[in-house]
């Protein structure tokens, strides 16, 4: 799931920025989490898509699928399949400027176009990929990202990748789907990819939720594990937000969505909080405290 940092290229060009927040409808305060509703905001904390009892939930496993994350599975795809792509371009040359194309077909089916223009000098970059019927990580993407970035030598700095409302990205599982639009920053170091992001979630029953500066951190690690760090906040239309932060660094295989260990801790209003640990890349182990008193109301473990 990393991204790789010393990636050569050779494209460029513009993108715009979306009021993502300013868009957003549901309920803007602080979420008092309690035993009825923290599985659907730990579900949402975790950035991906269900419905958990009567709530809209747009993060979690899709309905009915062995894996995959409606949201974490397309920052996953979009990550993975520019990466394919750029690897396959040369160098940049700082004195000729051209367009790289490539047609990238996605692991289960469907395809993935990526058109990039490389400026004749310069530090930016620009192109976009356009979804048909992609295939990744448990799900099926369409439409289209605007992308642009920078260079740090011959070797990408970061890049801001911008899902605008005209052409959203449409993410289905085994029956449920969402539409998504917002941006993604990426930056690159060595050894990490740091990815913010600010994406609004449609759910099929028309609902919408939030992901807001909701930041994944990527850190490579043993080949058999890379960690992960989660923070940012994340909008239920009903119940309101919560603060997400990593207490544990998780661990993730480099070929799952979901990690194998680590905690994550859920804050709300009045105190209330929800402790997530996680058992393997199937379970976590969800613990609610609803008014700050030090006692877990509940403690159960629940399915990704």
């Amino acid at each position: 799931m990393i991204l790789g940092v010393s990636l050569v290229l050779g494209a460029c060009g513009g993108g715009g920025g979306t009021t993502v927040t300013a868009a957003y409808i549901g309920n803007r305060a602080p979420a008092d989490i309690t035993v009825a509703n923290g599985e659907t905001l730990a579900s949402g904390g975790l950035g991906g898509s269900q419905s958990v009892g009567g709530l809209a939930n747009a993060t979690g496993r899709p309905q009915g699928e062995a894996s995959g994350s409606l949201i974490l599975g397309p920052i996953d795809a979009i990550t993975h399949l520019v990466n394919r792509s750029l690897e396959k371009t040369a160098t940049r040359a700082t004195s000729q400027a051209r367009t790289v194309s490539d047609t990238l077909g996605c692991s289960s089916g469907g395809s993935a176009y990526l058109s990039f223009d490389i400026p004749d000098g310069g530090d930016d970059f620009y192109g976009y990929m356009d979804f048909n019927g992609c295939g990744e990580t448990g799900v099926l993407i369409d439409g289209r990202v605007d992308i642009r970035g920078a260079f740090a030598g011959d070797v990408i700095d970061g890049m801001k990748l911008t899902i605008r409302s005209e052409s959203p990205l449409v993410v289905a599982g085994s029956g449920s789907s969402v539409t998504l639009t917002g941006t993604l920053a990426m930056q690159f170091d060595a050894s990490s990819t740091y990815i913010d992001t600010t994406l609004l979630v449609e759910n099929s029953d028309g609902s919408i939720e939030m992901l807001e500066n909701f930041t994944l951190e990527y850190s490579d690690g043993p080949v058999w594990a890379h960690t992960l760090h989660i923070s940012g906040r994340y909008y239920h239309p009903v119940e309101g937000y919560v603060e997400i932060r990593t207490t544990n660094s998780l661990a993730l295989n480099p070929t799952d969505i979901w990690p194998f260990w680590g905690s994550l801790l859920l804050t709300g209003a009045h105190g209330s909080i929800a402790q997530i640990d996680i058992i393997n890349n199937a379970q976590y182990t969800l613990s609610i405290d609803e008014d700050g008193d030090g006692n877990w109301e509940s403690s159960e473990v629940v399915n990704f």
